[in-house]
């Protein structure tokens, strides 16, 4: 029988993650990544696997001073 509460908890965070400009992705990875991710959590580094791609993004993507050669 389904979780009806556990279903619409996970409904009502996810639109309210959506309302606030987050998006939701899927995406595969190479084991090793996998395997990285996980030790960064493992070690203490990290409190959830979201918090290490979080921070890999940001540190690729959302630095301000970037230096892109073309």
């Amino acid at each position: 029988m389904p979780d009806v509460k556990g279903i619409e908890r996970v409904q009502r965070f996810r639109k309210a993650r959506r309302e606030r400009g987050d998006r939701e992705l899927n995406v595969w990875i190479p084991g090793l990544l996998g395997a990285a991710i996980d030790q960064a959590v493992e070690s203490g580094q990290f409190k959830t696997r979201q918090e290490v791609i979080t921070h890999a993004l940001e540190t690729m993507f959302a630095q301000k001073d970037r230096n892109v050669v073309t």
